[in-house]
């Protein structure tokens, strides 16, 4: 009796990663990192969106340096590979002040409206590691 139970619980485990695949599930992605500078400049603690026409949107932030890595998710680095619509923005809104949380200010944003809210930013990621750079300007075409 103990034989067939165990030979009946392999099956039954066979049969559930069959149905539900193994390993990392999703999309595949690729790694993306690049800078991003405003008139030459690095523009640090921007938010970087890259959105695909279909599926979740991978995000980076930009450090002292401008530089960004894009996340899909807390524990897949990387964007979806195709065609991306791409957002930066440097605004950030207020938080915490309640219940005792220091208030964290939010920030205004110093960049053009054609890189975020009426963005014309667009990226294609390829298969492998992606270096994608936006140089910016203040005063856009």
């Amino acid at each position: 009796m103990p034989l067939r139970l165990l030979k009946l619980c392999g099956l039954n485990c066979l049969i559930y990663l069959m149905l539900t695949g193994c390993g990392n599930s999703g999309p595949d992605l690729a790694t993306v990192t690049g800078n991003i500078t405003l008139d030459g400049q690095p523009v640090a603690d921007a938010r970087v969106e890259f959105s695909p026409s279909e599926g979740r949107t991978s995000v980076g932030t930009t450090n002292a340096d401008g530089v960004y890595e894009l996340q899909f998710s807390i524990d897949r680095a990387g964007a979806m590979i195709g065609h991306h619509s791409v957002k930066i923005t440097t605004e950030r809104a207020a938080t915490g002040g309640e219940g005792g949380e220091p208030l964290v200010p939010g920030s205004k944003e110093l960049l053009p409206p054609v890189y975020n809210s009426k963005s014309r930013l667009t990226a294609e990621v390829s298969p492998g590691e992606n270096t994608i750079d936006f140089s910016l300007q203040s005063q856009p075409n």
